[in-house]
């Protein structure tokens, strides 16, 4: 009797767990010839539209990508995050339940038909809420490595990162927030910690009181930090994936040369301007929405004019670095020509033709045609072929009779990546 009851239980669990596995495979794959594959960067539009459109839809439509961040940590709860197979972004999927069977790596596809697109008002990241996964969601491929986006904590664009895995360099914890626990379970708090890099620039690292790692330690020291991109009001933060993902061994960053404009000045702390042809063309402080900032522009008098000037930094003794580097922001309108970023080691004072000057590349600027003073960072562009005592960085400045955009220029830092 005993065997026959044993007998009927384990027939009784495997159809259970084959009724269970049938479940979750029985959303079809997606069928792109009978639905349109959204690209996170189509959904932020869809999303942001405020006139008479339609954030649910109506029809068959799809979301594929990749599995960024799971609920295996504990610090994400009911909830994953997915990169969309273009490489335009991540989105927050909050599920109806939790134990969603979708982890880091995997492939999946989501079909849309009846589900909102939003941006959260709170955090303004871009979200579809309740998922079914059961119903609508399937995976179709697993082991892919999705890597982190390099981005810096001032970054001028944190809402682009937004819901994407990122990667922070040159950082560590406050010494107020060095080795202390992630969170609290015992006292079921989550707990904001805030990291800050070489120029000084803080940002908060959220936990949530049921990570597994909870009552872990923070690390001390400078170095790396992955993990997805969040805000909360007006607040820019991140939540890790896993502690193993925090590399912080490496010894405090070093800071060459910080200019913020704050004090709004162009000229202080050593800094230069050289007017080549037009001396009512120059650079000059100039201050919005309680930031300063350098700007300047070859418009003025009704008229574009011919101009060229300069902003040179201080010298710069680079010598004992390894990888020094430089990042800025920039802010454009109108058109014109290019504002230029240089380099010498030869440059002591007067005019800039008295000295070698090498264009720096492989940054980025503020678009200025049409422009709309659009915060850009730089990224990182690297020094370490001008590591010499007297390095110092300028930024030209041209505009003609027919074309003069108008340059801000703000944060600029030189420090050890």
């Amino acid at each position: 009797m005993k065997k026959l009851i044993i007998l009927i239980m384990a027939v009784s669990i495997s159809i259970a767990f084959n009724s269970c596995k049938k479940k979750l495979d029985a959303a079809p794959i997606a069928d792109e010839t009978k639905g349109h594959v959204y690209s996170v960067s189509e959904l932020k539009v869809i999303a942001s539209c405020t006139n008479s459109c339609a954030h649910r839809f109506s029809t068959d439509a799809y979301l594929i990508g990749v599995v960024i961040a799971d609920e295996l940590s504990g610090n994400f709860y009911k909830e994953i995050y997915l990169r969309d197979r273009y490489n335009t972004g991540g989105i927050h999927l909050a599920m109806k339940a939790s134990h969603c069977n979708f982890f880091i790596g995997d492939s999946v596809h989501l079909n849309l038909k009846n589900y909102d697109v939003n941006i959260d008002s709170q955090t303004n990241m871009l979200e579809i809420d309740t998922i079914d996964f059961e119903k609508d969601m399937v995976k179709f491929g697993s082991g892919a490595n999705p890597q982190p986006i390099v981005v810096d904590i001032s970054s001028a664009n944190w809402t682009n990162y937004l819901c994407d895995l990122i990667v922070i360099n040159g950082a560590g914890f406050l010494p107020a927030d060095t080795n202390q626990i992630w969170a609290d379970p015992i006292s079921q708090t989550s707990i904001n910690r805030t990291i800050k890099d070489c120029a000084g620039t803080q940002l908060v690292v959220r936990t949530s009181n049921y990570a597994l790692f909870a009552q872990q330690k923070t690390p001390k020291g400078f170095g790396s930090i992955i993990g997805i991109a969040q805000a909360y009001g007006s607040t820019n933060q991140m939540a890790i994936r896993k502690p193993s993902e925090v590399n912080m061994n490496g010894t405090p960053c070093i800071l060459y040369h910080k200019k913020d404009f704050e004090d709004v000045s162009v000229t202080s702390g050593g800094w230069t301007q050289q007017s080549v042809t037009d001396p009512s063309v120059t650079w000059n402080p100039s201050t919005f929405s309680g930031n300063s900032f350098a700007k300047i522009s070859g418009y003025y008098s009704s008229a574009n004019h011919n101009s060229e000037n300069w902003l040179i930094s201080p010298s710069l003794n680079l010598s004992a670095g390894v990888n020094p580097i430089l990042t800025f922001i920039t802010m454009a309108k109108f058109t014109g020509n290019t504002l230029e970023v240089l380099v010498s080691t030869n440059y002591t004072t007067g005019l800039p033709s008295t000295a070698t000057w090498v264009n720096l590349s492989g940054f980025v600027l503020s678009p200025n045609n049409p422009g709309s003073y659009a915060v850009t960072a730089s990224g990182i562009i690297s020094l370490s072929s001008f590591k010499t005592a007297n390095t110092r960085i300028a930024f030209k400045y041209t505009s003609t009779t027919t074309a003069g955009t108008t340059y801000e220029v703000d944060d600029i830092v030189i420090r050890e990546n």
